[in-house]
C-alpha cells in the first residue's frame, strides 16, 4: 500500500498492473479505499503524481461514499427493509412455514414476499433471502430489458445480432464490434426512464460506435432529456451498484 501526504491528510492507495495500453484509471473501492489501474511500463513515481494531482477529486469522492455508507447501510435482509424496482422502493415480507423453502421471490400487493421454511436460521436465512432477491431482479431484467431494447431497435431501424443480461460490475451497458448488445441487470432497479436511457444510448453505438457529436445528436433525437437521465445515473450509480452487496469483495 502506498501512501502521500496532501496537507494535513494522507492518501492511500493500491497500485494494480494490468493490460492496460496508456492510461491510468483511479478507483474508489465501496469502503472509500483507493485503487490505482496503470499500465506494466508506469513507474511508481508517475503514478504517484497522477494521484497527487487527483487528490482534491479522490478525497471528494471518498467523503461522498462515507455519506452514502452512513445513509445506506448494508441490507439485513429482513421484513421491512426496502428495496428498489424500476425506480419504486418495495418493503420486504418474509414469511416462514413448514414447507415454500425453494419459492422464489414474488412482488405481490407492493411487496417483496419470500417465503422460507421456518427451520432455516442464523445466516442461512439472510443468505436465502439475498439469493432469491437477486434470482428476481436477474429474471425481470431478462424479461424486461430485450422486451424495451427490441422497441427502442425498431424505432431506430437497427438490430442488434444479440442481447445478453450479465454482471458487468459497475459497467451499465455495453455494444460489441459484433453489434452484440450487453447490460448490466442490475439497472433493473433504476427508473423507467433510466433504463431506457441506457438501452438508447447501446442502441445508438450499432450505428455510430463512438462518442462524437453526432452520437449525442443522434440519441437526443430520441431521448431529448438524455443529459438528466445521465446524471441520474452518475448520481445513483454507487447505490445501485452495491445495492445488493453484490461487489462488497472489489
Amino acid at each position: 500500500m502506498k501512501e502521500i501526504a496532501f496537507g494535513y491528510s494522507k492518501i492511500q492507495y493500491e497500485i494494480r498492473r494490468g493490460k492496460r495500453k496508456k492510461t491510468v484509471a483511479l478507483v474508489i473501492q465501496p469502503n472509500s479505499s483507493v485503487v490505482v489501474l496503470a499500465p506494466q511500463f508506469f513507474s511508481e513515481n508517475r503514478i504517484k503524481q497522477i494521484v497527487l494531482k487527483r487528490t482534491p477529486w479522490i478525497m471528494k469522492r471518498q467523503e461522498k461514499i462515507r455519506r452514502l455508507n452512513a445513509d445506506n447501510p448494508p441490507k439485513d435482509y429482513v421484513s421491512g427493509e426496502t428495496f428498489p424496482y424500476l425506480g419504486r422502493q418495495y418493503r420486504l415480507k418474509i414469511l416462514r412455514s413448514d414447507d415454500n423453502e425453494n419459492a422464489p421471490c414474488k412482488l405481490i400487493g407492493g411487496r417483496f414476499s419470500i417465503a422460507l421454511n421456518k427451520r432455516m436460521e442464523g445466516k442461512g436465512v439472510s443468505g436465502s433471502v439475498k439469493e432469491k432477491l437477486i434470482s428476481w431482479y436477474r429474471s425481470r431484467a431478462e424479461d424486461k430489458i430485450p422486451e424495451r431494447t427490441q422497441e427502442y431497435a425498431q424505432l431506430i431501424g437497427k438490430q442488434p445480432v444479440k442481447i445478453l443480461i450479465r454482471d458487468q460490475g459497475k459497467r451499465w451497458g455495453s455494444c460489441s464490434n459484433s453489434d452484440v448488445l450487453r447490460f448490466n441487470w442490475k439497472i433493473i432497479m433504476a427508473p423507467l426512464s433510466v433504463l431506457d436511457y441506457v438501452i438508447v444510448h447501446e442502441l445508438c453505438h450499432l450505428i455510430i460506435k463512438n462518442h462524437s457529436d453526432k452520437f449525442w445528436n443522434t440519441l437526443g433525437s430520441i431521448i431529448p432529456d438524455y443529459s438528466k437521465k445521465r446524471r441520474w445515473l452518475k448520481d445513483h450509480s454507487y447505490l445501485l451498484s452495491y445495492m445488493l452487496n453484490c461487489d462488497k469483495k472489489l
